[in-house]
Protein backbone atom coordinates (compact mmCIF):
# COMPACT_ATOMS: atom_id res chain seq x y z
CA UNK A 1 0.00 0.00 0.00
CA UNK A 2 1.14 3.32 -0.61
CA UNK A 3 0.52 7.06 0.65
CA UNK A 4 0.29 9.99 -0.91
CA UNK A 5 0.43 13.58 0.74
CA UNK A 6 -1.20 16.84 -0.81
CA UNK A 7 -0.87 20.39 0.50
CA UNK A 8 -1.70 23.52 -1.09
CA UNK A 9 1.38 25.10 0.81
CA UNK A 10 4.00 24.53 3.24
CA UNK A 11 4.99 26.96 6.08
CA UNK A 12 7.46 26.41 9.08
CA UNK A 13 5.60 25.93 12.35
CA UNK A 14 6.82 29.39 13.62
CA UNK A 15 5.91 31.19 10.68
CA UNK A 16 7.93 32.32 7.55
CA UNK A 17 11.01 33.66 8.19
CA UNK A 18 11.70 37.68 7.09
CA UNK A 19 12.19 37.89 3.30
CA UNK A 20 12.38 34.22 3.49
CA UNK A 21 10.00 31.09 2.08
CA UNK A 22 8.08 27.68 3.17
CA UNK A 23 9.09 25.18 1.19
CA UNK A 24 9.57 24.87 -2.39
CA UNK A 25 6.19 23.66 -3.89
CA UNK A 26 7.37 23.45 -7.84
CA UNK A 27 10.61 23.07 -9.65
CA UNK A 28 11.80 24.43 -13.46
CA UNK A 29 14.80 23.87 -15.22
CA UNK A 30 16.00 25.43 -18.06
CA UNK A 31 19.43 25.00 -20.23
CA UNK A 32 21.28 26.18 -23.27
CA UNK A 33 24.12 25.33 -26.02
CA UNK A 34 23.64 27.61 -28.28
CA UNK A 35 26.18 30.20 -28.57
CA UNK A 36 25.71 34.39 -28.07
CA UNK A 37 28.65 36.53 -29.00
CA UNK A 38 28.99 40.15 -29.02
CA UNK A 39 31.97 42.36 -30.77
CA UNK A 40 32.43 45.33 -28.51
CA UNK A 41 31.42 48.70 -30.84
CA UNK A 42 34.65 50.77 -29.85
CA UNK A 43 37.62 49.27 -28.65
CA UNK A 44 38.87 51.55 -26.08
CA UNK A 45 34.88 52.81 -24.96
CA UNK A 46 31.97 51.75 -23.32
CA UNK A 47 28.36 49.74 -24.61
CA UNK A 48 25.34 49.70 -23.26
CA UNK A 49 23.72 47.31 -25.37
CA UNK A 50 22.47 44.23 -23.79
CA UNK A 51 21.95 41.01 -26.01
CA UNK A 52 20.29 38.00 -24.73
CA UNK A 53 22.95 34.68 -23.73
CA UNK A 54 20.00 32.30 -25.12
CA UNK A 55 19.15 30.91 -21.23
CA UNK A 56 15.87 31.26 -19.98
CA UNK A 57 13.23 29.54 -18.66
CA UNK A 58 9.26 30.19 -17.49
CA UNK A 59 7.16 29.57 -14.76
CA UNK A 60 3.83 29.66 -13.90
CA UNK A 61 3.51 30.78 -10.28
CA UNK A 62 0.86 28.52 -8.13
CA UNK A 63 0.18 31.40 -5.78
CA UNK A 64 0.82 35.59 -6.27
CA UNK A 65 1.84 35.80 -2.92
CA UNK A 66 5.29 33.04 -3.56
CA UNK A 67 8.96 33.53 -4.21
CA UNK A 68 10.77 32.82 -7.46
CA UNK A 69 14.36 31.67 -6.08
CA UNK A 70 16.43 32.09 -9.38
CA UNK A 71 20.19 30.20 -9.72
CA UNK A 72 21.97 30.15 -13.13
CA UNK A 73 25.57 29.01 -14.02
CA UNK A 74 26.19 30.83 -17.40
CA UNK A 75 29.35 30.19 -19.59
CA UNK A 76 31.33 32.87 -21.03
CA UNK A 77 34.77 34.43 -22.62
CA UNK A 78 36.46 36.96 -23.45
CA UNK A 79 38.79 36.95 -26.95
CA UNK A 80 40.73 39.42 -28.11
CA UNK A 81 43.74 39.96 -30.19
CA UNK A 82 45.70 41.04 -27.68
CA UNK A 83 46.03 41.58 -23.95
CA UNK A 84 44.18 43.94 -22.69
CA UNK A 85 40.82 44.93 -20.23
CA UNK A 86 37.41 43.99 -20.83
CA UNK A 87 34.36 44.41 -18.99
CA UNK A 88 30.76 42.68 -18.94
CA UNK A 89 27.85 42.15 -17.18
CA UNK A 90 25.29 39.28 -16.86
CA UNK A 91 22.04 40.21 -15.51
CA UNK A 92 18.73 38.66 -14.23
CA UNK A 93 15.62 39.73 -16.70
CA UNK A 94 12.13 39.16 -16.71
CA UNK A 95 10.32 38.19 -20.31
CA UNK A 96 10.68 41.96 -21.06
CA UNK A 97 14.20 42.03 -20.95
CA UNK A 98 13.62 44.50 -17.71
CA UNK A 99 16.48 43.86 -15.46
CA UNK A 100 15.34 42.82 -12.45
CA UNK A 101 18.65 41.98 -10.41
CA UNK A 102 18.81 45.20 -9.06
CA UNK A 103 22.48 46.29 -11.00
CA UNK A 104 23.36 48.93 -12.94
CA UNK A 105 24.41 48.61 -16.87
CA UNK A 106 28.13 49.61 -15.58
CA UNK A 107 28.34 47.48 -12.22
CA UNK A 108 31.72 45.43 -14.12
CA UNK A 109 30.79 42.47 -12.27
CA UNK A 110 33.08 40.74 -15.35
CA UNK A 111 36.50 41.98 -15.64
CA UNK A 112 39.77 40.43 -17.42
CA UNK A 113 42.84 41.90 -17.60
CA UNK A 114 45.91 41.29 -19.18
CA UNK A 115 45.33 38.15 -20.90
CA UNK A 116 44.12 37.82 -25.06
CA UNK A 117 41.50 34.85 -24.01
CA UNK A 118 39.63 34.27 -20.62
CA UNK A 119 36.58 31.02 -19.97
CA UNK A 120 34.47 30.56 -16.86
CA UNK A 121 30.95 29.78 -15.75
CA UNK A 122 29.33 32.91 -13.97
CA UNK A 123 26.83 31.94 -11.08
CA UNK A 124 23.70 34.21 -10.86
CA UNK A 125 21.20 34.03 -7.66
CA UNK A 126 18.06 36.00 -6.63
CA UNK A 127 14.98 35.74 -4.81
CA UNK A 128 12.41 37.55 -6.33
CA UNK A 129 8.60 37.83 -6.10
CA UNK A 130 6.57 38.31 -9.37
CA UNK A 131 2.88 38.91 -7.75
CA UNK A 132 1.40 37.14 -10.54
CA UNK A 133 -0.26 33.61 -10.88
CA UNK A 134 0.73 33.80 -14.56
CA UNK A 135 3.42 32.78 -16.76
CA UNK A 136 6.27 34.65 -15.52
CA UNK A 137 9.69 33.98 -18.00
CA UNK A 138 13.36 34.74 -16.28
CA UNK A 139 16.09 34.99 -18.68
CA UNK A 140 19.85 36.16 -18.33
CA UNK A 141 21.41 38.73 -20.38
CA UNK A 142 24.88 40.33 -20.60
CA UNK A 143 26.53 43.45 -21.96
CA UNK A 144 30.35 44.03 -23.02
CA UNK A 145 30.50 47.08 -21.32
CA UNK A 146 34.26 48.17 -21.80
CA UNK A 147 37.11 47.23 -23.90
CA UNK A 148 40.99 48.67 -23.40
CA UNK A 149 43.06 48.45 -26.27
CA UNK A 150 43.29 45.58 -29.42
CA UNK A 151 40.92 44.72 -31.81
CA UNK A 152 38.03 42.63 -32.92
CA UNK A 153 37.17 42.10 -28.88
CA UNK A 154 34.52 39.70 -28.17
CA UNK A 155 32.41 38.13 -25.53
CA UNK A 156 31.14 34.84 -25.96
CA UNK A 157 28.24 33.25 -24.62
CA UNK A 158 28.81 29.51 -24.75
CA UNK A 159 31.19 27.08 -26.72
CA UNK A 160 33.67 30.06 -26.74
CA UNK A 161 37.10 28.35 -25.50
CA UNK A 162 35.59 25.37 -24.79
CA UNK A 163 33.58 22.81 -26.82
CA UNK A 164 30.13 21.77 -25.12
CA UNK A 165 29.13 23.85 -22.26
CA UNK A 166 26.17 24.15 -21.25
CA UNK A 167 24.47 27.08 -19.05
CA UNK A 168 21.68 26.28 -17.04
CA UNK A 169 18.88 28.17 -14.92
CA UNK A 170 16.81 26.53 -12.23
CA UNK A 171 13.54 28.24 -11.23
CA UNK A 172 12.17 27.34 -7.77
CA UNK A 173 8.93 28.62 -6.46
CA UNK A 174 9.04 29.29 -2.82
CA UNK A 175 5.58 29.42 -0.76
CA UNK A 176 5.15 32.36 1.73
Amino acid sequence: MSSELRVDKIVPVDGVPTGGGGGVIQVVFGSTTAQAIRTHPSIGGYDTHVFDTNLSATITPKFSTSKIFVQAFQNYSFINNSSTQMQGNLYICDGNNNIIDGRDIDFDMLRVKNQAAFAAICPLQLLHSPNTTSAFTYKIRANFYYCEGGSSAQMILQNGNRENTVSTISLMEISA
